[in-house]
């Protein structure tokens, strides 16, 4: 009898909710080499996940060629688990390519993205695709060019839809960054923080810092998907001035640093990381994307959140990202947003 009466005390707890949310569990895969492990299908079937944004190449400017040029080309290993998904191609742009690009560049720049574009999805057979999405941290001083670039992008009918990743800065200062002339943004709720301050606490997501650009969500003249972190690293400082970033530190390297904190580590002797040079004095900042923020962001979102159909996009797909998570943590991150 108990649980009957649990049942309906749940029931009505669902019935006082304003209503449900369609949302679609996605994923990035940002990896040059599309083979997923037998681990990472497991993660993504086992959450449902049909809907892969894959980063097709990267577009940066090349010094010595005084041109764009595609790099980091993706190459599929596994083409028969693609065709069992929704795939949405994706393009990272440096934004020092519109910089130095001028009008006609960028025009000539939006048909050779869509030409290579065409190209890999033809090359491995991937058919029926309904968005592109252009992945670029516009400025107000590039996003003249940018814009144009995504209006000829939308010109060459790659897909029924374009896309862009949108920042949070940009869905705050509306006026300097503008909007881009695509369908539907992904708003990145991600790398929120000051990166190369030595006084961060985490740049990658914070959910006090969050809160002062939630509000701007709910007016935002994009529909728009929501991305979430799945990622770490450690930020290096020398003399508190930020000297790069490592993806990794081997565990033994770790403890033989002195730990100033949970997140803090120095560097007591010189050493080397992956050919890389640490100094003694060094200090490295740990960040990641722990359950617990993630949700508090969550349920910030939820306050602002207007929309009622999108995906919800985690960042990335890795087996030892994946690892880091319970499956109900990560299940929690997508089911998060289905009421409001």
């Amino acid at each position: 009898m108990k649980w009957h009466l649990t049942i309906l005390a749940i029931l009505v707890l669902l019935g006082c909710e304003n209503g449900t949310r369609q949302t679609q569990p996605a994923i990035y895969y940002w990896k040059s080499y599309f083979n997923p492990t037998s681990f990472e299908k497991q993660r993504l079937d086992s959450l449902q996940v049909n809907c892969l944004y894959i980063k097709f190449f990267d577009i940066a400017w090349d010094d010595l060629a005084h041109k764009a040029l595609p790099v980091a080309k993706i190459h599929i290993r596994d083409t028969s688990y693609l065709q069992q998904k929704t795939i949405v191609p994706t393009v990272f742009i440096t934004n020092e390519v519109f910089y130095k690009l001028d009008s006609a560049g960028v025009k000539a720049l939006a048909s050779n993205t869509a030409s290579l574009l065409k190209k890999y999805s033809t090359l491995y057979h991937l058919n029926n695709i309904d968005e592109v999405q252009m992945d670029c941290d516009w400025t107000a001083t590039t996003k003249d060019k940018y814009f144009y670039f995504l209006e000829n992008i939308k010109a060459q009918h790659i897909a029924p839809v374009l896309s862009a990743t949108i920042r949070l800065h940009q869905v705050k200062y509306t006026t300097s960054s503008g909007i881009p002339p695509v369908q539907k943004g992904l708003l990145m709720c991600y790398n929120m923080g000051n990166l190369q301050e030595a006084k961060s606490r985490n740049s990658i997501i914070d959910a006090e810092i969050f809160k002062a650009y939630q509000s701007f969500i709910q007016t935002y003249p994009l529909p728009l998907d929501m991305g979430l972190p799945l990622f770490d690293w450690y930020v290096l400082f020398r003399k508190d001035h930020y000297a790069g970033l490592f993806l990794s530190i081997p565990i033994p390297v770790l403890n033989s640093f002195k730990s100033s904190g949970p997140c803090h580590f120095e560097v007591l002797k010189d050493t080397i990381i992956s050919g890389r040079p640490l100094k003694a004095g060094d200090v490295l900042r740990y960040e990641n994307s722990d359950a617990g923020t993630v949700q508090s962001v969550i349920r910030l979102l939820n306050k602002k959140l207007t929309a009622k159909n999108l995906n919800v996009v985690l960042y990335h797909c890795d087996s030892v990202i994946l690892n880091k998570y319970s499956l109900d943590e990560l299940e929690s991150f997508y089911s998060g947003l289905l009421r409001y």
